[in-house]
Order: structure tokens, then sequence, then C-alpha cells
């Protein structure tokens, strides 16, 4: 008989917690992506595991289970750089999520929404094997054209709108099954393009699929398959805040007025947190969002989040290389737990709508710290939107361009040396 001493019988139970882990990760629980943004109470359950709470940061797998509660909101970056969104009280499981970045076209993916709202704006796997991917409810299969959309779903209805490119709905029947990947094309297949505003496809048991605009759908109020309804305004441990501003002058802080800005322009807010630790500064994300008419959200980090209002046109240029002015920027660091207030003291940005490419940079004075100037360059996809590439930028950039090529506006952070973190918002014109 072997006696353990109670050291010896640590590191057994530590062994086989590790065992258990891995056995875990070897069951196929693959990353599917990481959480961006959570509000609420949001749960995750996987297999047999113990339901876990959600935390900004942490992955998400194949296989989770994914349910939203009262007032709950979550944003997830998926690891072809999709962003999907899930609004309060719904349910969405992530069934496959395969993507190589090498062979993006390989990629397989399917999401099932079981009940509730959610927006999908789709990565590199979803754009690259549009044939293998899928989104469904309990009545319709949701094929892709290159997209960004909005699915409401419950056992008796489907709602689906567009806001960028193009799906496919298809109801369930022998010919369109659950369990397949990539668009149903039946008889009873409907397709919706982003060029028909506040229109949707609804689904019901027992009927063809119905297009329907917000006038012929018997006055309801129920708008959630239009857009999403607002991203909650909830203070978060290292929330920042912005201030819109007008122009830019050689060697000189960007000065200006939230009100100065014209109606189709984006548009960032600030976390509470920050507006209530610094006053100074521009409204809050809800104040902001409540101004835009259909607003579309952008991304957030940190310190902001930004939108656009839904009647702006993205339609890009096919050729030119241009630069941008800068006419609005703030600039926030935390450090240790203290917000300060950066400087922005100019910047640059270039376009090439021809490559699909941009390079800039922005200089941002901080006191005690000194001067620091972020740098980023990446790509500019067929919606407008700009991100950078981590292996040619030394920081984090998302952003949209709108108005035909006129108009930039971009979030962006940079983790400094001193272990802080400098957190900011620029928008230039042409």
């Amino acid at each position: 008989m072997i006696t353990l001493t109670p050291l010896r019988s640590l590191w057994l139970m530590l062994a086989l917690l590790a065992s258990q882990v891995s056995a875990n990760e070897l069951l196929g629980n693959s990353v599917a992506g990481h959480v961006a943004f959570v509000h609420g109470d949001v749960q995750l359950v996987n297999g047999s595991k113990s339901p876990r709470r959600v935390q900004t940061g942490e992955p998400v797998y194949v296989g989770d289970f994914i349910q939203t509660f009262a007032n709950a909101h979550l944003h997830l970056r998926m690891v072809d750089n999709a962003f999907v969104a899930l609004r309060p009280d719904s349910q969405l499981v992530i069934r496959t999520y395969e993507y190589d970045n090498d062979q993006p076209q390989s990629s397989r993916i399917r999401i099932d929404l079981q009940y509730g709202t959610s927006r999908a704006v789709t990565g590199k796997g979803g754009q690259a094997a549009k044939q293998h991917y899928r989104f469904n409810t309990p009545l319709a299969a949701i094929g892709l054209r290159g997209t960004d959309y909005t699915v409401s779903a419950d056992e008796g209805k489907t709602r689906v709108s567009v806001t960028q490119g193009g799906v496919i709905v298809s109801p369930f029947s022998s010919d369109c099954l659950s369990a397949q990947l990539g668009p149903c094309r039946t008889p009873l297949s409907r397709e919706l393009t982003a060029d028909k505003p506040n229109t949707f496809i609804e689904v019901t048991p027992n009927q063809a699929p119905r297009l329907l605009t917000a006038a012929t759908s018997a006055g309801t109020s129920d708008t959630k398959a239009q857009r999403p309804r607002s991203m909650t305004d909830e203070p978060i441990s290292n929330g920042a805040t912005s201030q819109a501003l007008d122009r830019a002058v050689a060697n000189q802080p960007v000065v200006g007025h939230t009100s100065d800005r014209p109606d189709t322009l984006a548009r960032w807010g600030r976390w509470s947190a920050l507006a209530q630790q610094m006053p100074a500064g521009s409204e809050t994300i809800n104040k902001v969002f409540s101004q835009l008419a259909n607003y579309q959200i952008v991304t957030s980090n940190q310190a902001f989040a930004m939108a656009y209002p839904g009647q702006a046109s993205v339609n890009l240029p096919d050729m030119g290389r241009v630069q941008f002015e800068l006419v609005a920027a703030e600039a926030y660091v935390k450090d240790n737990a203290v917000n300060r207030m950066g400087v922005v003291k100019g910047g640059q940005l270039e376009m090439d709508f021809a490559q699909k490419t941009f390079k800039t940079q922005v200089s941002v004075f901080i006191p005690v710290m000194g001067l620091e100037t972020i740098k980023a360059q990446g790509s500019v996809d067929a919606y407008g939107r700009l991100q950078s590439n981590p292996l040619q930028s030394d920081s984090k950039l998302q952003g949209i361009v709108l108005n035909k090529g006129l108009e930039a506006t971009y979030l962006f952070e940079k983790n400094l040396f001193s272990g802080a973190l400098l957190s900011g918002a620029a928008q230039w014109v042409r």
C-alpha cells in the first residue's frame, strides 16, 4: 500500500486538473473568437462543463452556448475578424468555426441563433468561403453574399435585414437542412440586399418567406430585425472619454465642438465611467448614439465606442491616393488607475483606394509623460472598414470611411513602454 504525503497529494490533484484541462481542449473546443465588449449578465455553457460568466478579453469556443439575460449586451471578435453582437434575452450557439489564415477559402462556419437578436459582420472566413458559411434560426437558413446583417428569431418567426452586402434566406425543408453549410437554394429561397433599406425578410411556419418593409409590417414596434437599438452606456474599469474637435493647427492642440459636426459623419462617445471622473469632454455613448438616425455601430475600445448614421454613404472610389486633414481628435492615457487627458498635436492620414490600404500617424502630448506618436498601416475593405495590420503598426486601429471616401474616422489604442494604455479617436476629411 502506497501512502501519499500531503504534498504528494497536492501534486497529484494538480496533475489530474491539468490533464482534465488538456482533455477538454482535445475534445474539439477550439477558440472561435474573443469577447470584445460585455455588459450585464452573460453566461457560457459548453457540454457538461460548469457555466462560466463572460469577461472582456476571454475566449469563446466552438460548442459554446451563449446566453444574454435581461439588459445584457455582448460583442464578439471572431478569429477571422468577423463581428458578432448579441442583444438582451438571446441565446446563440457556435456550432462550427474552422478558419485557416493561410487558406481562408477552406473555412467552415456555422452559428445558430436559438432565439433573440444578433448582428453579424462577416470576416475573412465568411467572405472567402460563402459556400461553407451558415447562420441558422429555428425556422430558416441564412447564407451570404458578403454581408453585415441582423437577425431576430424565436420559434414562431424569423426576421432578417441587411446593412451591407446581401443574404439568401431559406425555410428549412427536406432540401434545406439545419446541419448543412452554405446557402440553400430552393423554390422558397429569398434574397435581400442592402439596396433595399428598411426592408426585411420574414419567415413563419408553413408560409413562404415574405419581403416586408417597416410600413407594411402592420405598424409593429418590433424593429429588432432592422438594427440594434442601442449600445448600453455602462461604466467600465478603464473607460475614458471623447470630444469632437473641429480642426488641426500646426503644433497646436486640435480644438472644436461636437455641434460643429455634420450629421453624416461618424461619431464617438465615451464610457460613463470616465465622464463621471472627468466631466470635460464629449458626451456619453448613449447620448451620442441617440442623436444618430438608424445608427450603425463600427467598433469600440477601452475608451470609446463609435457609430455612424444609417443614411451615410459608404461607397468608395476605385482609384486615387489622397491625403486627409485632421479635423477632430481626442486622447486619454490610463496609468495605474489614473486617467489623464492627452493633447492631440496633429497627424497625417494617407489612403490608396486602388490598393485598398491606408497609412496614418497621430502625435499626442501627455502631461508628465511627454509626446507619444501612434503609427499604423492597414487595409480598407469593400465596406469602408479600416483595420490596422499588427505587423506594420505600433497601435491597434479600427474605423470607417464614409461619404464616398471624403471622410474617415477611427479609434486607436497603444500600449506604452511605461505600461500605460493610450486610447484615442481621430476624424479626417478631404
